[in-house]
């Protein structure tokens, strides 16, 4: 009997912005096993991050981007805005994350934001969420 093949993952590329080493460490690991490549960025290393976290995005080209909101969420949240609308970046898929929906929910409304606490369930979930982003994005991506 032929062993049963399953069907080859396309590599991605993503952009994962995080608050917490922690967390971008175990994102990029799972991510990574994958198969997926990883470029990283520390949202607290970036002073000027309405600037930065743009020109990275771009730098690096992407497929989807993760990024994390995290506290405070309001301003956190604005700054994803900011970056998602800016006409360079419009047709760009992102999965957001968050360590507590709720609480972010309860500062800036329903969202569709993951909550991750570092379970495998959770990861699992991202990385799903991240291959339907890519799956809906535009095809010139």
């Amino acid at each position: 009997m032929l062993a049963k093949t399953l069907p080859k993952r396309r590599r991605l590329r993503l952009v994962v912005l995080n608050d917490s080493a922690r967390v971008l460490k175990m994102l990029c690991d799972w991510l990574q096993r994958q198969g997926h490549h990883c470029d990283t960025a520390l949202l607290a290393d970036m002073p000027q991050a309405h600037e930065e976290v743009g020109r990275f995005i771009l730098k690096h080209r992407p497929d989807v981007v993760i990024y994390d909101v995290g506290m405070p969420y309001v301003s956190s949240w604005d700054l994803l805005e900011v970056i998602r609308t800016s006409p360079a970046l419009q047709s760009q898929p992102f999965v957001i994350t968050t360590p507590n929906k709720r609480k972010l929910e309860e500062a800036v409304g329903l969202t569709s934001a993951l909550e991750i606490g570092g379970r495998e369930e959770d990861l699992r979930r991202v990385s799903q969420a991240v291959e339907a982003a890519k799956a809906a994005a535009p095809k010139h991506m």
